[in-house]
């Protein structure tokens, strides 16, 4: 765990022989510059529950302001880990992982926060545990940079996806109906339901429901709103189904989860 008080900008240097997984847990990185093994690439804000990946052997340097107090989650997985666990994947290896900086997504989040659960209260099988969260870190880069690059046969084109992606988020508190979503792509309601899963992996209410899940979780690291009053931000029925929903996703309570962020 790194935290930093009182201070608004920050020098990055970070060099690994490892994998290095670190998420915004709290503040915001609203300007700077990245560097990757010497090459800069385009810089994006980071809010809380922002990821950055960065594979064995890369080196990233850079400087960001924004927030004066902020913390951030740091896990490193050692490459001969990252190789054994990736070595029945025949066109894949750890190495070939691309670095990622400022990306979301709920199935990291929830192996970075469960690893640290781990680590906090260890028992007989938390270094089992560990590893397979770890090892659920490494299979997932892999999905999201091959479906990032190549997208399914028979899904949405990425124009189409990305149309109904926006949609869902300009409206978190309110459902887009299947209905509506299809009539935004220009096809029927079956084929984007089939479609949408072929893109994405998840049916669309199943994106809606993650997504959803999403923002609660950086409305509960980045704000004081109270649990309730987050499940129904999010548009959740209720706050007895939104703690249900959440504990499902994230094995915490919306109470522990923000109390864990802001240890």
């Amino acid at each position: 765990m790194i935290k930093r008080t009182g201070l608004g900008r920050q020098e990055t240097g970070i060099s690994f022989p490892g994998h290095m997984f670190l998420m915004n847990l709290k503040g915001v990185a609203s300007r700077g510059e990245d560097f990757i093994d010497g090459r800069r690439i385009s810089f994006s804000p980071r809010r809380a529950g922002s990821i950055i990946h960065m594979p064995a052997g890369s080196d990233w340097t850079g400087w960001d302001e924004g927030d004066p107090t902020a913390a951030y989650l740091l896990v490193s997985i050692e490459k001969g880990f990252a190789d054994e666990a990736l070595g029945g994947m025949a066109c894949h290896r750890s190495g070939d992982l691309p670095p990622s900086i400022g990306f979301r997504d709920t199935t990291v989040e929830m192996a970075l926060q469960r690893i640290v659960i781990e680590l906090k209260q260890p028992d007989r099988i938390s270094v089992t545990m560990v590893e397979s969260q770890a090892m659920q870190l490494l299979v997932q880069m892999v999905r999201l940079n091959g479906s990032h690059h190549e997208p399914a046969k028979g899904g949405l084109s990425s124009f189409d996806l990305r149309r109904a992606i926006a949609m869902i988020e300009s409206s978190p508190d309110e459902i887009p109906s299947l209905a509506a979503l299809a009539k935004e792509v220009g096809v029927s309601r079956f084929h984007f339901s089939r479609a949408f899963k072929q893109s994405t992996g998840m049916t669309p209410h199943a994106f809606i429901a993650q997504r959803r899940l999403d923002r609660s979780a950086e409305m509960l690291r980045s704000t004081n709103m109270s649990a309730t009053e987050i499940a129904l931000e999010c548009g959740f029925g209720s706050s007895s189904h939104f703690t249900i929903a959440f504990k499902r996703a994230f094995g915490l309570s919306p109470i522990d989860f923000r109390r864990r962020c802001r240890i």
